[in-house]
């Protein structure tokens, strides 16, 4: 039998709906149900810690912020040139035993410090500059012997002074008051008149008064008198009479 054009269009259509319609079929009915979507995880609710772990992770914890605080503190030093000791803190049973620390004082290991002297060269490490020359044994030892001869010298100065003396007591002020002088007739020498409180006292140069006080000059304005006691004169001014 022929089939004529159109025919054979429908034909070829119809043959590719049936092919279609079976791999539909096989895929909802023969292949089998698909795989099941994969179940979302479960959450495990977290076990409590056992207090012994909890110390170990808080312990652990202390040191990585003592140690990022211990970087921070020498950062920050070496930028600001500043000095910031950082104090470590030891744990119970470390650190070092005070119980078996020696107190005792090495008195031999002082004297061989206090021996070493010191050859180096002398410079100011806080200055800039060219360093001093060393010096050789030599000029080291004139040195040495200039000092040596230097001391000597001010020993020697220091034995020849003569201890300072005293100062010297000063005579006390005379307490009498002079109140002229009057001579005789025929007679030079020049009598003075003076008041020692309620007395009066009558005396010539020469004359020693109150074991003490030597009249050495009379004039017609003042008197001078001589404290016996301290070599020392003293002017007396003439008393002005009250009228």
């Amino acid at each position: 039998m022929k089939v004529g054009g159109q025919e054979r269009g429908k034909v070829i259509i119809l043959v590719v709906l049936v092919v279609v319609a079976g791999v539909l079929v096989y895929q909802q009915f023969i292949s089998g149900p698909a795989a099941p979507a994969a179940a979302p995880p479960t959450r495990t609710t977290p076990q409590p810690r056992s207090n012994a772990a909890d110390r170990q992770v808080r312990s652990a914890a202390d040191d990585i912020l003592s140690e990022r605080a211990a970087q921070k503190n020498r950062a920050a030093a070496r930028v600001n040139n500043d000095f910031k000791p950082s104090i470590k803190k030891f744990k119970p049973g470390e650190g070092p035993d005070a119980d078996k620390a020696d107190p005792t004082l090495r008195v031999d290991l002082l004297a061989k410090v206090q021996a070493v002297e010191y050859e180096g060269v002398e410079r100011n490490l806080f200055q800039f500059g060219a360093a001093k020359p060393k010096l050789t044994p030599q000029q080291v030892a004139e040195a040495k012997k200039e000092a040596a001869v230097a001391a000597a010298k001010l020993a020697e100065a220091k034995g020849n002074e003569k201890p300072a003396e005293p100062p010297k007591p000063t005579a006390p002020p005379v307490n009498m008051k002079y109140f002229g002088f009057a001579n005789r007739p025929g007679d030079s020498r020049k009598r003075a008149f003076l008041m020692d409180g309620d007395d009066i006292l009558v005396a010539t140069e020469g004359e020693v008064l109150k074991k003490r006080y030597k009249v050495v000059r009379i004039g017609i304005n003042s008197l001078v008198v001589e404290d016996i006691q301290f070599h020392s004169e003293q002017t007396l001014p003439l008393q002005e009479s009250s009228s």
